[in-house]
């Protein structure tokens, strides 16, 4: 673009300062993702780049011309600026340039590194308007998104914090593909997760104010001298040492930071260029890494391929595509041409085509996979991963109907009727024939729910039951259980409305997760209104636990499983076609929960998949006493199958509804606590159940294998926490017996009783 051309206006254009150290060909990768994907702003982008060696030196050179030359699309202006870090010119004084020369241009900087892969749009635009308007926040992580609870660098599994909606009155139109960009945040509070949820200043893919760069840069220098911002790994680590330490102004009144509400970008972390920090990353088969030099091979691999033609004339070619004589391309392609290719590039795009773009399909794998990690492995070396592909509903090889919805009905009005049928009717990828939809009439009086049911009654693909006004919504649920001929049951309740994507990604899973018997996922409430076209901000989000051992651990200390969202794969319930719920109890969805094998794996996706109405005749809130106390009946019954004979006054204080009033109460909840830690731990490290029995084939590999370490640590970390709260809280009420005996059993637990009392002091306490 002209100079004349380009925006003027502070908030148009967006800083981009990318760190790379020998890693060109992932820097290209990044580059061009990035420049297809970062969406609603100008981009003035800074590469900070290092070579150790000739050979980066010239790859470097090479990707510095592709862009120059301005061979890949991007949806918006975008300046260059390359800056090389040498013995002469810190990494420091590049930053300080940088920084100088962006100040009247833009108010936000975007940090990120060479491995990042951004494989969705983002609406760069809402982010800057959110750091601009809310003085709250103090970064925006385009890194995280719901689906995010295991932190691979620490191999632990974090604490997701509650979030609340940020969304801009109008999405960002790209005219060029005629698509909307979702301007939809998530604002969450930092200290109130863990992890990567609590790591506010890094550099591998956030959004900050400018004033905040140049004040952490300052800060670092004041506190640990000029040179240690010289060092990515320093100028993160610092920073983020004087933010938890409260020495950075800006942070320590912005605690809040935002992330997006579907993933982005992932770091795909197959390398590692530095030596201060011994972080993980994903081996190949053998163990080893996949050196940069190797990549560095493959880059020039994928330029002779893109030369159009073979040998010299691939290199006179590139001569004239791009900055270099022939002699210089020659010796640069020299000994690629009989390079033997490993298994781990066959997913790279290694195909004739001008300009190359290596990782575009291993973006495409990355966009369509449910990913529960911001550093993630190539699509070769992938675990717990699922494609969520679009399903040919049509082929032979699918029974119709695929999906039976399961809806109870009592009474509700028929505009919440109509629309609750309206979303399954909508649902993406969805062919007539390929669902079914059950409803139940639980004994409903109202007219015009009579009326509106006998309609649907003459349409085709919806059967509606007439229950037993006594019967209760389990039977009711039961006898509609009877009637459905699906691979999946699908549950919904008539007042509530199903995501558009609900049964593209539960299936989706499901299909390439066979072990998985019942997977629910999250959900937003609302009061009024279509939510499907609602803004965001008006809808409250909840999130539950998503990998199959934390959604059975915290079954037993809340209900992990939002039944509206559940979808059940039918084969695994046959039991005489009598229905998977009993009868007469009030929590009937906990009780199922409960009462499924252990061997047969309950999980959760983060993502909203429903839409669940608040209002005051709901069952929810007319009854939310009682369907508390059968929860807690049904935890008790579940503790029997361990032979573990709690009371109900016992339960209250495993959830931390109460606190325990005697020294033998203690030892009860102590001792439950101990057999299901014990119990758990060996289901994670052997994969057989209390019983004897094996997790269905394909769990291990998928949801423990890579997890193992991880889980182990959240079990034994979760009875600690739980161990210790209770002796705080006993001490705290003045039961110094009862806080006394809970405290021994707490310190029993050695060191991990000790740090939890640490975290428990620094970030307080909650069961959930």
């Amino acid at each position: 673009k002209m100079e004349s051309e380009l925006p003027r206006a502070a908030d148009a254009w967006l800083a981009v300062v990318i760190f790379s150290k020998d890693r060109p060909c992932q820097l290209l990768c990044s580059l061009v993702s990035l420049l297809r994907h970062v969406r609603g702003v100008a981009l003035d982008i800074s590469v900070l780049y290092k070579a150790s060696q000739p050979t980066f030196a010239e790859s470097y050179f090479v990707v510095e011309s592709l862009f120059q030359r301005r061979l890949y699309p991007s949806f918006a202006p975008v300046e260059w600026h390359w800056m090389e870090e040498t013995d002469e010119t810190s990494l420091g004084k590049l930053l300080d340039s940088m920084l100088a020369r962006v100040r009247e241009k833009t108010t936000t900087v975007l940090l990120t590194v060479d491995d990042a892969l951004w494989f969705n749009d983002f609406n760069a635009a809402a982010a800057m308007q959110l750091l601009k308007s809310d003085n709250r926040i103090y970064s925006v992580h385009a890194k995280l998104c719901p689906r995010i609870e295991y932190a691979h660098p620490n191999d632990k599994f974090m604490r997701v914090p509650p979030f609340s909606h940020f969304s801009l009155h109008q999405s960002t139109d790209s005219k060029e593909e005629g698509e909307k960009i979702s301007p939809d945040l998530l604002i969450f509070e930092r200290e109130k997760g863990e992890y990567d949820w609590n790591y506010p200043w890094e550099l591998s893919a956030s959004l900050y104010r400018l004033e905040s760069v140049e004040e952490v840069i300052q800060a670092i220098r004041s506190e640990f001298g000029s040179g240690a911002v010289d060092h990515p790994n320093h100028l993160e680590g610092y920073g983020v040492r004087l933010l938890k330490q409260q020495k950075l102004p800006s942070a320590k009144s912005s605690k809040y930071c935002a992330c997006v509400t579907d993933p982005v970008v992932k770091v795909v972390t197959v390398n590692r260029v530095q030596s201060l920090f011994d972080n993980p990353v994903y081996s190949q088969s053998d163990g080893s890494e996949i050196s940069v030099d190797e990549l560095d091979q493959v880059l020039r691999y994928a330029l002779l391929q893109a030369g159009l033609a073979d040998g010299d004339a691939a290199a006179d070619v590139l001569a004239q595509k791009l900055q270099g004589s022939d002699g210089w391309w020659k010796s640069y392609l020299k000994g690629v041409e009989t390079l033997e290719l490993q298994p781990w590039t066959r997913n790279f795009d290694l195909s004739r085509q001008w300009p190359p773009n290596l990782l575009n399909r291993v973006a495409m794998m990355y966009s369509t996979t449910y990913l529960d990690s911001v550093h993630v492995p190539l699509p070769c070396t992938m675990v717990n991963m699922v494609a969520m592909v679009a399903m040919d509903w049509t082929s032979p090889d699918f029974q119709h109907p695929i999906v039976s919805w399961l809806m109870p009905v009592k009474d509700t009005p028929s505009k919440w009727l109509d629309l609750a049928l309206d979303s399954i009717e909508r649902q993406e990828g969805m062919v007539p024939g390929s669902w079914e939809l059950i409803a139940v009439d639980d004994g409903s009086s109202q007219v015009e729910t009579k009326e509106t049911l006998a309609a649907w009654s003459k349409r085709p693909f919806i059967q509606v039951i007439e229950g037993l006004a006594t019967s209760g919504i389990a039977a009711a649920l039961n006898e509609g259980w009877k009637r459905c001929r699906g691979k999946y049951v699908v549950r919904l309740d008539g007042d509530d409305c199903a995501h558009p994507q609900r049964l593209k990604k539960q299936i989706g899973f499901l299909e390439n997760h066979p072990s998985i018997a019942v997977l629910g996922g999250g959900f937003c409430t609302f009061e009024d209104g279509d939510p499907r076209s609602l803004p965001a901000s008006s809808l409250k989000r909840y999130r539950m636990p998503c990998h199959p051992i934390l959604t059975r651990w915290r079954m037993i200390f809340s209900c992990s499983l939002a039944h509206p969202s559940v979808i059940f794969r039918r084969s695994v319930f046959d039991n005489g076609n009598s229905g998977p719920y009993p009868e007469g109890r009030e929590a009937e969805d906990h009780w199922c929960w409960l009462s499924l094998a252990l061997e047969l794996p309950i999980a959760n996706l983060a993502d909203v998949l429903s839409f669940l109405r608040r209002h005051r005749g709901s069952r929810s809130s007319q009854a939310a006493e009682a369907l508390q106390n059968s929860s807690f009946q049904a935890v008790q019954s579940f503790l029997r199958s361990f032979q573990l004979e709690l009371k109900e006054e016992d339960v209250k204080v495993l959830w931390g509804k109460a606190n325990a009033d005697s020294a033998e109460q203690v030892d009860r909840v102590s001792k439950a606590l101990d057999t299901l830690e014990a119990a758990f731990l060996n289901m994670v490290r052997t994969g057989t159940t209390p019983n004897g029995q094996h997790f269905a084939e394909g769990f291990d590999e998928d949801f423990l294998k890579s997890r193992r370490a991880a889980l182990v640590d959240y079990v034994t970390s979760s009875c600690s926490r739980l161990r210790g709260a209770l002796a705080v809280q006993s001490l705290a009420s003045g039961e110094v017996d009862v806080g006394a005996a809970m405290m021994k059993h707490w310190l029993k637990g050695g060191d991990a009783g000790l740090k939890s009392l640490g975290a428990l002091i620094q970030s307080g306490y909650s069961t959930q």
